[in-house]
């Protein structure tokens, strides 16, 4: 039996072959994009109002006599967003602007309408205006070819919105990871049939599907086998063909029906280690048939929910060369935990919790039932516990390790 940290290290030495292609951008939510995005424009693309007002030319202004008041035709055409602004306007002049219209040539500065004084299609100042008041300017927030997203970001919807504004139709990105699924069990039947006494649904199943789908991979085929070796190694065998993932589900002990390891020693498997000192999932083990990465997971909900979080999760990251600076959840945290806690056991020790803040500070608070089968977790956690190995005594307030879901 391996330890923790050893474990997570040959399976993060592990490397699978993942290419790239061009997508959309409006494709770009949960992709991780494989080099620096750089925008197409200005943003914004002209110098514009800030606000509804009058366009003035604030040096006209400074020159006029500031111990009078300066009275300013009011040219008749108004500036709209979108407009295209080819009215010549004399800079003795002002001319009536919205938020977002281009400023005229030589024009600086806007004064508010709220501010202004009106009188028979003139402006009144009675003070000078300082160059750029309410005026937004060419590529002060983005400059065609800045970098606006570096390189193996996981992209989400405000950065998707970043790429249409600045014009980017396409990115290269790396590819979803083909993924298989294989949930084995006689007690084991799908959401859609219906349910009977001794029977369990998948829901490992379901897990995995969504949660490789959120996490850079497609799922090629998410199926359930009987308790019966021919049947496994020939859906193992399918799936080997495209996949360079596969994850199974149950039969990783040493049970009367426990297969799927035979199954997949007969395939070729060669295993890096089998179990884990962890709890739950210890039957965790993982291996390669060639130089597709075999996960077999526990079934219990818990275990393999966990297996999922802290082994498979971060394997799939270092495919993806992920590296997302601006994504908090996307890594590990601190917290303190809400109550006392103790085990009696030297294995790493996963515990589903409830992470909230308070007063500024993260709190965590482990669910009231532990176990590798209390699937109740599910509606309440949004977090694990990491507790180490050689920990025995936590006491309430102290610091300690999460994963975020």
């Amino acid at each position: 039996m391996i330890n923790f940290d050893d474990a997570l290290n040959i399976i993060l030495s592990t490397k699978i072959k993942i290419n790239t292609s061009l997508i959309t951008s409006l494709d770009s939510i949960n992709r991780v994009c494989a080099s620096d995005i750089k925008s197409k424009i200005d943003f914004p693309s002209e110098n514009n109002s800030a606000m509804d007002g009058f366009a003035l030319n604030s040096d006209f202004i400074k020159q006029a006599n500031s111990e009078h008041v300066i009275k300013l035709t009011i040219n008749k055409n108004t500036i709209y967003a979108g407009s295209l602004n080819k009215h010549k306007i004399d800079t003795g002049q002002t001319v009536k602007i919205m938020t977002g219209g281009y400023m005229p040539a030589n024009f600086d500065a806007v004064l508010p309408v709220e501010k202004s004084k009106i009188e028979n299609d003139f402006l009144f100042l009675d003070s000078s205006v300082k160059n750029g008041l309410n005026v937004r300017l060419k590529g002060e927030d983005i400059k065609k070819g800045d970098i606006i997203i570096p390189k193996n970001t996981k992209l989400s919807y405000t950065q998707a919105a970043l790429l249409a504004a600045c014009n980017v139709k396409q990115i290269r990105a790396y590819d979803n990871i083909p993924v298989s699924i294989i949930s084995t069990g006689n007690e084991i039947i799908s959401l859609n049939q219906k349910y009977k006494y001794g029977k369990v649904i998948n829901s490992n199943g379901i897990l995995t599907e969504s949660f490789m789908s959120n996490n850079g991979c497609r799922i090629l085929k998410n199926v359930i086998c009987k308790d019966k070796l021919s049947v496994i190694k020939k859906e193992i065998e399918s799936a080997l063909i495209e996949s360079k993932i596969i994850i199974t589900s149950a039969g990783a002990s040493f049970g009367e029906k426990d297969f799927t390891e035979k199954a997949l020693m007969e395939l070729g498997l060669k295993i890096k280690f089998r179990q884990v000192a962890i709890k739950p999932a210890k039957p965790f083990s993982f291996g390669l048939i060639d130089k597709t990465p075999i996960f077999m997971v526990p079934g219990n909900p818990v275990a393999f929910f966990v297996c999922l979080i802290v082994f498979i999760k971060p394997f799939i990251e270092k495919q993806l060369n992920f590296n997302n600076p601006y994504n908090f959840f996307a890594s590990r945290a601190v917290s303190k935990i809400s109550s006392d806690f103790n085990k009696k056991h030297k294995r790493r020790e996963f515990l589903p919790a409830r992470t909230f803040l308070e007063n500024g500070c993260l709190y965590s608070e482990v669910y009231k039932k532990i176990g590798p089968a209390m699937i109740s977790s599910f509606g309440h956690v949004n977090s694990i516990i990491s507790i180490p190995e050689e920990t025995t005594e936590i006491k309430a307030f102290e610091n300690v390790n999460i994963y975020f879901i």
